[in-house]
């Protein structure tokens, strides 16, 4: 069922359907609709203007300790990774098990012995 509905066809499938709803059901939707309405109108009445910027409505109590959280979190992941990328350079830079293998077993290249 692929139809192209466009809003003047839901609006007349609508209007279809809350014809063959009854009459206290139809005062109750508008009740609720009206009072979600008003509710709707109070708190943007109240709502600061930059308060949708920070992505809270209300602001909690604890909305400074999440944020301390967070760059918690990203300061210790911060130094957890460079504290593994420098001791992966540290045992790349210090790996001597060649010439360790090479001086037990005598067979050194003749620059070790110069050096």
């Amino acid at each position: 069922m692929n139809k192209n509905w466009n809003p003047d066809m839901i609006k007349q499938l609508l209007n279809r359907s809350l014809a063959q709803l009854d009459q206290p059901i139809v005062a109750q939707l508008r009740d609720a609709r009206m009072l979600a309405l008003n509710r709707h109108e109070t708190r943007s009445a109240t709502v600061p203007l930059f308060a949708w910027a920070g992505g809270h409505i209300i602001r909690h109590p604890s909305a400074h300790l999440h944020r301390s959280y967070y760059w918690i979190g990203v300061l210790l992941l911060a130094a957890s990774l460079l504290s593994s990328v420098t001791f992966m350079q540290q045992t790349m830079d210090n790996d001597t098990s060649d010439e360790d293998i090479a001086i037990l077993t005598d067979e050194l290249p003749i620059q070790f012995y110069v050096e």
